[in-house]
């Protein structure tokens, strides 16, 4: 049988550009398309023209972008060709980021549609729908196709134009990530404010961008880079303040009362920094110290924490005043630092520490107070429970206790047990619990004579029902 070319199957990847039909019968938009598609003859069912049938039903029933966008990354490519169509027709931002996607589609023929799409964006007066896409335009750049190449660099073209070079920058100031990073270098490449730029770029909410404009600050004169330099390192972020003091250093025309500011930074990053470059510059850490414990104490956080900073770095002992001062504070960091410059001598105010309402200042002063011998905390702890017991939170009550050695753990429940006897039933079970919790008792402080008696008055406490554990049996003196 003769097949005639109005019959003539449709192949899996040919077209359906309105170019293939004869001048007179040219369609003019998606929906001519749509009806010259209708009435194509087909002799019989064929894979093709189960395609064919499934995009006229899906395309029957699509109508808005957000159909079209959805069906641009249809499987089947007919359908991808009507949407493409469609979206040239819609200029929105999502539309271009729609087309694109299509830029890489495996049929040429789209990704000749997208791209003619995707020129009418090519102008200033389109910056807020490639600004939308920037991180689509920036992913096509990435895969660094050869024909990817006139598209991208025609974009980055327009974004550096003139007219819309502060709708870019007010852009940039919201970016984080890649984008943020892809815009600084873009309006770097311009004749942009640069001062105005780097000044931002120092704030930014960007990490890695604040260390690209610091790097960009090496390269400009000392007059022009050293104001912005030390703007930004009052800024936080030890990250940056770290690479701001290595530029800036070389750049100061005074490095020596630089370095003696920093040395009391309230940054340990920025301390060691300073400590390094300090006898290079003729700069005495500790002479630095000396003089600012001679002035008044500090009133503000930030002060506090770059003097206990580095009198911990330099293993200077503060006197008791600065001591006090520093451990009523208002600021938990500030003593939490100070705790950690209590050395064996500060025992009472290691367990005052104990019960300072801050969590970390609590595990600091008790990290300290753990490295004590038992002979000296033993009486201190006890004391503490004594006064502080039920006011404390039952886990640090327990806590404290285990400061003690395991044998006076004991016997400190057992002197309260019978010093209380109105509240006979709470202790009563604190011993319980404390039995329940040994496996081995290791004791070195406790006398054999003054074991067996704890071991006799546990037996007696059991024998008696007063107290349940299984593990008083086990004891032995």
């Amino acid at each position: 049988m003769t097949v005639t070319p109005a019959t003539a199957k449709i192949s899996k990847v040919a077209t359906l550009h309105p170019d293939d039909y004869r001048k007179d019968q040219r369609v003019t938009s998606p929906r001519d398309w749509l009806d010259r598609l209708k009435n194509k003859p087909v002799t019989e069912p064929t894979w093709a023209e189960y395609r064919r049938s499934e995009a006229l039903e899906l395309l029957a029933n699509a109508n808005g972008s957000g159909t079209w966008i959805e069906l641009s990354t249809h499987y089947n490519g007919f359908v991808r060709e009507v949407a493409v169509r469609e979206l040239n027709c819609d200029c929105s931002p999502q539309a271009l980021v729609a087309l694109i996607e299509r830029l890489n589609d495996w049929v040429p023929q789209i990704r000749d549609l997208a791209l003619s799409g995707l020129n009418n964006y090519l102008n200033p007066a389109q910056a807020p729908a490639l600004l939308y896409a920037l991180e689509s335009i920036m992913a096509l750049a990435a895969r660094q196709r050869v024909d990817h190449a006139p598209t991208y660099t025609a974009a980055r073209t327009v974004l550096q134009s003139p007219d819309i070079r502060d709708e870019v920058f007010a852009n940039f100031l919201t970016r984080q990530g890649k984008a943020a990073r892809y815009l600084f270098s873009l309006l770097l490449e311009t004749d942009f404010d640069l001062e105005r730029l780097l000044r931002s770029a120092l704030a930014h909410r960007e990490l890695t961008v604040r260390l690209a404009a610091v790097s960009v600050c090496q390269d400009l004169p000392p007059a022009q880079a050293s104001p912005l330099l030390l703007e930004a390192l009052a800024r936080p972020g030890a990250k940056v303040r770290v690479s701001i003091l290595r530029a800036l250093l070389p750049l100061s025309d005074d490095p020596v009362h630089l370095l003696r500011l920093t040395l009391l930074d309230p940054s340990p990053a920025i301390r060691s920094l300073a400590r390094w470059a300090a006898p290079r510059h003729g700069v005495d850490a500790s002479e630095v110290l000396a003089q600012r414990l001679s002035l008044d104490f500090p009133t503000r956080k930030r002060e506090w924490l770059g003097v206990l900073g580095l009198a911990a770095e330099l293993e200077i002992r503060l006197q008791k005043h600065w001591l006090t001062e520093a451990l009523s504070s208002i600021y938990p960091s500030v003593r939490q630092a100070a705790v950690r410059l209590l050395g064996d001598e500060d025992l009472p105010q290691m367990l005052g520490a104990l019960s300072d309402p801050s969590e970390k200042v609590y595990l600091a002063a008790y990290a300290l107070s753990d490295k004590q011998p038992w002979a000296v905390l033993n009486p201190g702890v006890a004391a503490k429970l004594d006064c502080e017991w039920h006011d404390l939170p039952p886990q640090r009550s327990w806590a404290i206790l285990r400061l003690m050695s395991n044998w006076q753990q004991i016997a400190y429940l057992l002197k309260r047990l019978e010093a209380e006897p109105v509240v006979e039933t709470f202790w009563l079970r604190q011993v319980d619990l404390w039995c329940d919790r040994q496996y081995q008792v290791v004791d070195p402080v406790t006398s054999k004579d003054q074991r067996s008696a704890l071991v006799q008055q546990l037996r007696a406490l059991a024998a008696s029902g007063l107290i349940q554990s299984p593990k008083v049996a086990l004891f032995t003196d």
